[in-house]
């Protein structure tokens, strides 16, 4: 097995720790919010159908597991399911969530360095994960190994906005600005103000657009409107994510598509989408 210390030269210790304090505090260990998970998860599941794997077989990896909330949601279908998660505070809550859990294996280990075998995985997922990482092209690549040939990779990057309107992009600019700024207080504080964000903005356009929902009005580019049914523990922990990670990087479908194509994708079973979250896409390897 790989040590949990060996170098991995593609990550950002800072932005690891990051998470695992995030990941310590939203564990998701409570039941209220299973639901909205569930919505979540199988958004986020649109390019590919679970159904086709063998639950006596089949393998994946969870690459970023965090509080294992999506982990968690994959051994229905599969035989055994590898929580990959390099930071001390969510691989606690890994290792105490899953003591029982005979199909969950957590490894305490990096993207890039990591002991899941060479082309084992039917599945390999990171929803939300590699756009943090310094070098996502090889962080891709890393996955990629894990993967058996005809695997899948099921994959969210966050998207660069090439299918939004300019005032849209405008008000992200304005957003990011922001982001540098509270990315880099401490963690408490971080925390205090990223609630507050989440009570005041997230929030309110998240209802918002619930209630133009009910009218039938399209809410495509009001902002956070894919927040419309989730709790309030869910936009604290997002508002968290978004704005306090120093590390953030974002991707249009070409330059995703040249990623995978470098990866030993097959190009031709690339499919996006076109569901948010933006772009969550899905693959074959070669």
């Amino acid at each position: 097995m790989v040590s949990q210390n060996k170098k991995d030269e593609n990550l950002d210790q800072g932005v690891i720790d990051s998470f695992g304090h995030e990941w310590a505090t939203f564990d998701y260990g409570e039941t209220e919010t299973s639901e909205a998970l569930d919505a979540q998860f199988m958004a986020y599941c649109a390019p590919i159908d679970l159904n086709q794997f063998n639950p006596k077989t089949s393998v994946a990896g969870d690459f970023g597991a965090g509080s294992g909330r999506w982990a968690s949601r994959l051994t229905p279908y599969f035989s055994l399911v590898y929580a990959l998660e390099p930071s001390d505070g969510a691989s606690t809550v890994l290792k105490k969530k899953f003591s029982d859990e005979t199909k969950i294996v957590v490894l305490q280990e990096t993207v890039g360095a990591n002991s899941i075998p060479l082309a084992s995985l039917d599945l390999a997922m990171s929803l939300g994960v590699l756009h943090h990482i310094p070098d996502t092209g090889l962080a891709i690549k890393d996955v990629s190994r894990r993967i058996k040939p005809g695997g899948i990779f099921l994959c969210y990057l966050y998207y660069s906005l090439e299918n939004k309107p300019t005032f849209y992009k405008l008000i992200f600019k304005a957003v990011d600005g922001v982001r540098r700024v509270i990315s880099v207080l401490p963690q408490r504080i971080k925390q205090l103000v990223t609630s507050t964000i989440a009570a005041l903005v997230y929030w309110p356009l998240a209802r918002f657009s619930k209630v133009l929902n009910k009218f039938g009005v399209n809410t495509s580019n009001i902002p956070l409107h894919h927040y419309a049914d989730m709790p309030f523990v869910m936009l604290a922990n997002d508002a968290l994510d978004r704005f306090g990670t120093s590390l953030e990087q974002r991707f249009s479908k070409a330059e995703i598509t040249e990623m995978l194509r470098a990866a030993d994708f097959d190009i031709a079973t690339l499919k996006f989408s076109d569901k948010e979250p933006f772009w969550t896409f899905s693959v074959k390897k070669l």
